[in-house]
């Protein structure tokens, strides 16, 4: 028997015999040895937490977090220790960054098979990231003038209040203005970007003709395997709907733009939604033959999405709201996805279109930056979290 699997029995022994303080000193003598046993970790950052020696318990939770960054519970008590304490940004950054490992992190409470201690937890990370994220949302506004609708806007994921969506069919799942205009389907007519880009359209495809081949072969599935739990078991992980990023998350495919001079250029005189002073997401769409996109609901409702049908086999349409809207080659569609929709392409061939966002036409120029404002704040403290591992 090796020297360490006898010195865990011996701290066994010792808890089973009520001789805490000997099974307590003999688990920090593995310790010292064993830092990587992260199980063992926990149990000492537990038991340093219940005897009231704050200092011990901190470190072994943190390095126990640091020694397996995936263990969610690891996180969930070591920020509920933290909160305790009164380190309350220590708190937050760790039920957040649990809450990314296993969303399960906030809703644990809702579990009566679960501990009464975790759900105890759970409960209250559930509470404080709640409030921390509205707060953060209020605060990131404080210095903008005539911006009251994006004041009032709401992150649904986060916000601490139930949320009452004021549209039948809407149900934006990352951020909701309620008080911005709600239509389906918005009018490219006399719209005069959207004749630039019909005017432009036999340019663009000419240009599209020598790229094709590059999304069989370069692209890449549009959702990634997490969605195959969220119904959309044919297309996550899968070429089936595949994706050529002209622009992702804010970011230019720079080879790729270079192939594309004239698109380039239309793209230029757009009223695209921008990030940073990029185009957040401008991207060629692969639908393949046969394939159906599951009516859902899209992320926000201060963007629209704009689709140019490049490649339109017979009978492929979309659905928004109940509208159906078949795809017609080179004529812009213009829909807000915060409502239910979806995409089904019946025929025997791949349809393609490119797809990108711009900004809901009734926001200002100052409504546009308190909206980057606010996304601006949680970006930067979400990137902030990992200075509270250490």
């Amino acid at each position: 028997m090796s020297t360490e699997v006898s010195l865990l029995k011996q701290v066994d022994r010792a808890f089973s015999c009520q001789k805490n303080q000997q099974g307590l000193e003999l688990l920090r003598a593995y310790i010292v040895n064993n830092a990587q046993d992260t199980e063992q970790l926990y149990r000492l950052a537990v038991i340093e937490e219940q005897i009231g020696l704050k200092e011990n318990a901190a470190k072994a939770y943190l390095q126990c977090i640091n020694s397996n960054k995936q263990d969610m519970k690891a996180y969930l008590y070591g920020g509920y220790f933290f909160q305790q304490c009164g380190e309350m940004e220590r708190a937050l950054a760790l039920y957040s960054l649990g809450e990314n490992i296993d969303a399960r992190l906030t809703v644990l409470h809702q579990n009566q098979n679960v501990s009464y201690e975790t759900r105890l937890r759970s409960h209250s990370a559930n509470i404080a990231l709640r409030n921390h994220f509205t707060t953060l949302h209020a605060k990131s506004l404080e210095n903008f003038d005539n911006s009251e609708r994006i004041v009032n806007a709401i992150w649904p994921q986060t916000h601490n209040s139930a949320i009452n969506y004021l549209t039948a069919n809407q149900h934006p799942h990352l951020f909701y203005i309620p008080e911005l205009t709600a239509k389906p389907i918005h009018s490219s007519h006399s719209v005069d970007w959207c004749k630039l880009l019909e005017q432009s359209f036999d340019e663009l495809t000419s240009e599209f003709s020598e790229l094709l081949s590059l999304i069989e072969r370069n692209g890449v599935p549009y959702l990634d395997d997490s969605y195959k739990a969220k119904g959309f078991e044919s297309l996550a992980g899968s070429k089936n709907w595949t994706a050529l990023n002209i622009f992702k998350d804010g970011k230019a495919n720079d080879n790729l733009l270079s192939l594309m001079p004239k698109t380039a250029d239309v793209l230029n005189k757009l009223p695209l939604y921008k990030v940073d002073e990029q185009p957040f997401e401008v991207f060629f769409s692969l639908l393949k033959a046969g394939q159906h996109i599951q009516p859902h609901f899209g992320q926000s409702n201060h963007s629209l999405t704009v689709h140019l049908p490049i490649i339109v086999p017979k009978g492929g349409y979309l659905t928004v709201a109940g509208e159906k809207l078949a795809w017609q080659k080179g004529k812009v569609i213009i829909f807000d996805d915060s409502f239910i929709h979806e995409a089904i392409n019946p025929s025997d061939e791949d349809r393609v279109v490119l797809i990108f966002s711009i900004w809901h036409p009734d926001l200002s120029e100052a409504e546009q930056k308190a909206i980057l404002a606010s996304f601006q704040a949680r970006r930067e403290w979400l990137d902030s979290r990992d200075q509270h591992l250490s």
